[in-house]
């Protein structure tokens, strides 16, 4: 949407192919947060690009691709500029958000990742009704969205007036909205971007084909030129483009075979990833002469996950990233009953070490765990704070309860006496503060994610207070890292490094310039949106009725 949109504001007649029956892809269930250094919205003097490449430099190591990496950091800030300035897009940075590697040379403590601001979706009317909804487990009531802001005014109401008067707000706007749509139309998060970016479309009258899968990509001497399009409305039909065709499917996550050979052995079948990124992109782009990049330090990206029946009998996937795992008073152990990594490190990072440490375990999952106060306070993966839903959880199945740790072990299948010693271990942590096996709150990134009301260490607190409760976790992925080559342009190589003349690639479709790390949230997002605007820019430029002018606005690479 970002590479349509840009193109389109720069003069382009555009078509945007969604194979769905949803506008937005795994981005409308995400945060929606773009990891971009230096715009706008970066408090001055804090940060700069020589020192964003530094900790690029520090996390990727020596796979870092710098001609890559260096353009991204060039552009980023004139890509949000661009869309603010010219589209519905609005950002806000985080007032705190450090960079996940905290330690690393070059990482910062705020700037960076920018959110979404809020979108009121009524102004879409019916056409509110395309936009793919966020997971359900994301959402109060049946259909309220809130944001972290959201949950600590809605856990505060009763304390604050401040507090009271924003869930009043929340709610009042929810019920209006209920009487007209079936959800409610107060976007955040990825389906407010999604929703900010759909508008803009909308408002520049860009063509939008839903439900077509694109069959084919075709040549004219030597130039991708346009493709074959099918629907079950209008058939098959062909279709022209004298610039540029834009590969921008969600990556190959679902392909069955790429992921067979692509994915670890012990990762889970199921996934958050949007069921319709199986590998369109990165198929019709081999095809075309382009090749996968294969070799990253992991192939995907990662995060632990969570898995439920739901009523209707569908499949509730929850990813585990920020709301329980650093806060104090959890333990995450493997089967044998002992702790296995640092809960609060980053999600990608705590699923490497569940591979580790899993690699043998029949079931390849963990269990998280903690006691009655944390999940009264905190909630525990599905279950919200206060227990709102926890006794429907533990009817189900999916959360695990015990009156002693050596009862809760033995529902678990896992060693009572080692859980017992586990826990005690970690209870004696949380007295001095100090985690002496995996260092859990040590850094600006994991305190961050504690609690900033309990002391001395906000990630670490006592399991003690009955009953306990677990939740089996298992190794997930979010998003492909592994795709199409491209250079500086966004255009697609071939194995010679000579580009593919007329065909470009963007998001999970294009090989990450991160090479499979994951140094900050909006890894994905941030880069997708840039080479998209980069893409369209060099479009553009091929066209010599509006080539001078973009130039001339500096929007180019």
């Amino acid at each position: 949407m970002t590479a349509a949109l840009s193109a389109a504001v720069l003069g382009l007649e555009v078509l945007l192919v969604e194979k769905t029956e949803w506008i937005g892809g795994t981005t409308a269930r995400s945060a929606g947060s773009l990891w971009v250094p230096n715009t706008r919205h970066s408090p001055p003097g804090i940060d700069s690009m020589e020192n964003a490449f530094c900790y690029l430099r520090a996390a990727v190591g020596n796979r870092l691709r710098e001609s890559m990496a260096l353009a991204f950091l060039r552009v980023a800030p004139e890509m949000v500029a661009f869309l603010e300035d010219n589209t519905a897009l609005a950002f806000r940075a985080y007032s705190y958000h450090p960079d996940y590697l905290a330690t690393l040379p070059g990482a910062t403590l705020a700037g960076r990742v920018l959110e979404p601001l809020p979108f009121d979706a009524s102004v879409l009317g019916r056409d509110f009704a395309k936009i793919r909804p966020p997971l359900p487990e994301f959402m109060l009531f049946g259909g309220m969205m809130v944001d972290r802001a959201d949950i600590g005014h809605l856990l505060a109401a009763s304390k604050s007036l401040a507090s009271l008067r924003h869930a009043v707000r929340l709610l009042s706007r929810y019920g209006g909205d209920r009487l007209r749509f079936t959800r409610g139309t107060r976007l955040v998060m990825g389906n407010a971007l999604v929703g900010r970016l759909y508008h803009s479309l909308r408002q520049r009258d860009v063509i939008i084909l839903m439900s077509t899968r694109t069959q084919c990509l075709t040549e004219t001497q030597g130039r991708i030129s346009g493709a074959v399009l099918q629907s079950s409305a209008a058939g098959i039909r062909t279709v022209r483009s004298r610039f540029g065709v834009v590969l921008a499917t969600g990556g190959y996550s679902h392909h069955p075979e790429l992921r067979q050979r692509l994915m670890p052995a012990g990762l889970s079948v199921h996934s958050p990833v949007v069921e319709s990124a199986d590998g369109d992109g990165v198929t019709l782009g081999e095809r075309a002469g382009g090749y996968l990049s294969i070799n990253h330090a992991s192939n995907s990206f990662w995060a632990p996950i969570s898995v439920r029946t739901r009523r209707h009998g569908s499949t509730a996937v929850f990813p585990h990233l920020v709301l329980d795992r650093g806060k104090p008073g959890l333990i995450a152990v493997a089967p044998d009953g002992r702790r296995f990594v640092n809960e609060a490190t980053s999600y990608h990072l705590f699923v490497e070490a569940m591979f580790a440490a899993l690699k043998d375990a029949p079931e390849n999952c963990g269990a998280l765990i903690c006691d009655d106060d944390f999940i009264g306070k905190y909630g525990l993966g599905m279950v919200r704070p206060r227990r709102l839903n926890l006794r429907r959880a533990i009817a189900d199945g999916y959360v695990i309860q015990a009156n002693t740790i050596e009862s809760l072990a033995e529902k678990l299948a896992i060693p009572a006496a080692t859980l017992a010693a586990t826990t005690a271990r970690y209870n004696g942590f949380a007295a001095t503060g100090v985690d002496e096996d995996f260092g859990k709150g040590g850094d600006a990134y994991q305190r961050n994610l504690g609690d900033p009301a309990h002391a001395p260490n906000p990630c670490i607190g006592p399991i003690s207070k009955p009953p306990f409760y677990a939740v089996k976790v298992y190794p997930g992925d979010i998003g492909a890292s592994c795709g199409l080559v491209t250079n500086e342009d966004a255009q697609v190589l071939r194995q010679d490094g000579a580009y593919v003349p007329g065909l470009y690639a963007c998001g999970n479709d294009m090989a990450s310039i991160m090479e499979g790390f994951y140094p900050g949230p909006g890894i994905t997002i941030g880069p997708a949106m840039t080479f998209g605007f980069i893409a369209a820019c060099h479009a553009a430029r091929q066209n010599p009725v509006v080539g001078g002018p973009v130039r001339k606005m500096g929007t180019g690479t």
